[in-house]
C-alpha cells in the first residue's frame, strides 16, 4: 500500500475540482445556452473531456495507491482511449458520431496519464503494515 506525497495530493484535488467545474459548466449550458466556456465548440465537447479525466483519475489513483503495477494503469488508460474512440466513431446506434468528442476524451486521459507518470516516478510513499 502507498500514499501520495502532499504536492501530488493537491494536484489530484485540483484535477478533480477542474473536472467537476467543467461538467457543471456543461450542465449549466444545457439549461441556459448563453452560458459558454470560451466558445460553443469547447462547451459542447467538454463533458467527454471531464468525464474521461475523472474516470481515469479515480481508477488509476486507487490502483496506484493499492500497489497495482504501473503497466496495468497504462493499459487501462489505453483501453479507455480505444473504448472512447469506438463509442464515439463506430457505435452510431447509441451515440451521435462525433470525432471531436473522442479527441477531447483522449486529451483528458492523456493529461491524467502524465500526472500518473509523475506520481509513479516520484510521488508515492510506501505505508508500513503490521501484517508484513
Amino acid at each position: 500500500m502507498y500514499r501520495m506525497k502532499k504536492p501530488y495530493m493537491i494536484v489530484q484535488l485540483l484535477l478533480i475540482c477542474f473536472g467537476f467545474v467543467l461538467t457543471l459548466i456543461r450542465w449549466l449550458n444545457v439549461f441556459n445556452s448563453n452560458f459558454l466556456v470560451i466558445s460553443t465548440e469547447i462547451t459542447s465537447h467538454i463533458t467527454n473531456f471531464s468525464l474521461s479525466l475523472l474516470a481515469y483519475l479515480v481508477i488509476g489513483s486507487l490502483w496506484l495507491t493499492s500497489g497495482v503495477k504501473f503497466r496495468f494503469i497504462v493499459v487501462s488508460g489505453a483501453f479507455m482511449i480505444v473504448a472512447n474512440l469506438i463509442c464515439e466513431i463506430l457505435l452510431s446506434i447509441i451515440n451521435t458520431v462525433d470525432i471531436m468528442d473522442a479527441i477531447y476524451g483522449t486529451v483528458g486521459i492523456i493529461l491524467v496519464f502524465i500526472y500518473f507518470h509523475c506520481v509513479n516516478s516520484n510521488g508515492l510513499i510506501q505505508i508500513k503494515s503490521d501484517y508484513e
